[in-house]
């Protein structure tokens, strides 16, 4: 019989309840909440969550990222949504915009903002309030406003939620972010043309091609999501490391499925035998 008491709790609450290690705190704001643990004074990282994630009822749910921060020994500030929310709440970013006045950003030398998806588009929409801060975006969305971005219906809930709420347009609010990094398919139309609404002048565009919009997913089966997280958040990730670091990606079965998806959808149906022998020759060798 297992006795620990921190049993089945959260990670962040291990480290905040009263005997914790750090200090911080959990705030409940209707359909989303926000932890903060303050650990290292100089880097202060920020993640939202996903649609994986979020609405996830279990209670031991931590922020996105959060076992990776912690090992790291990072100070970590998360953001939970009930739902396919795309944080368009206005209670949420008054609170956000609260943290900046009281100087919560300001305090740390370095901030990162990282999510995938609609975790990427709560990274940008919301990295101005700390400025010269780095985002790291997996497969993001800059707005799914669709009087701006019609060619983007994939997810019908986040198209409902309100766009006419400030900063749902993440291209309008980059100017004080002080590094992007974008991981993205540009086989995928839809993420392709988000990314090539982003013009910053330190933009690093990362192509993940085959690894589809679940980029993140599968660079962490590769086991390349930390050491690519790691980098940059430390803002010295560069577009070689990261292509020699996704090389691996003929070889996972994920990579093989959404290039025969690719190559099915552009009518170059006969070129898949091909494909698939040469990626079963790989695999072989590579096994050998």
């Amino acid at each position: 019989m297992n006795d620990d008491p921190l049993m089945g709790v959260p990670l962040w609450y291990q480290d905040i309840f009263p005997q914790g290690e750090f200090d911080g705190f959990y705030r409940k704001l209707g359909n989303h909440a926000v932890n903060y643990i303050e650990r290292d004074p100089m880097q202060l990282v920020v993640t939202f969550d996903n649609l994986a994630e979020a609405g996830g009822r279990h209670y031991a749910r931590d922020a996105w990222a959060a076992k990776f921060i912690a090992d790291n020994g990072w100070s970590h500030l998360g953001v939970f949504a009930g739902g396919p929310t795309w944080f368009r709440d206005q209670r949420l970013i008054d609170y956000l915009s609260n943290l900046k006045a009281e100087g919560l950003f300001r305090q740390y030398p370095n901030v990162a903002l990282a999510g995938t998806s609609m975790g990427a588009f709560g990274a940008l929409a919301f990295a101005h309030l700390a400025p010269g801060s780095t985002v790291i975006a997996f497969s993001p969305q800059t707005t799914l406003d669709q009087s701006i971005a019609p060619w983007d219906r994939r997810f019908w809930k986040g198209m409902k939620q309100d766009w006419s709420l400030p900063y749902s347009d993440v291209t309008q609010h980059l100017d004080q972010v002080g590094k992007i990094y974008a991981v993205y398919d540009p086989y995928i139309e839809q993420d392709r043309l988000h990314i090539e609404r982003i013009h910053h002048p330190n933009f690093v565009p990362l192509k993940a091609i085959g690894l589809g919009h679940k980029s993140a997913m599968v660079l962490r089966r590769m086991e390349q999501l930390k050491p690519v997280m790691s980098g940059a958040i430390k803002g010295t990730l560069t577009q070689s490391e990261f292509y020699q670091r996704n090389r691996d990606r003929k070889n996972t079965l994920v990579y093989r499925r959404n290039i025969e998806e690719y190559l099915t959808a552009r009518g170059k149906e006969h070129r898949i035998g091909r494909f698939r022998r040469a990626f079963k020759q790989r695999r072989a060798a590579r096994e050998a």
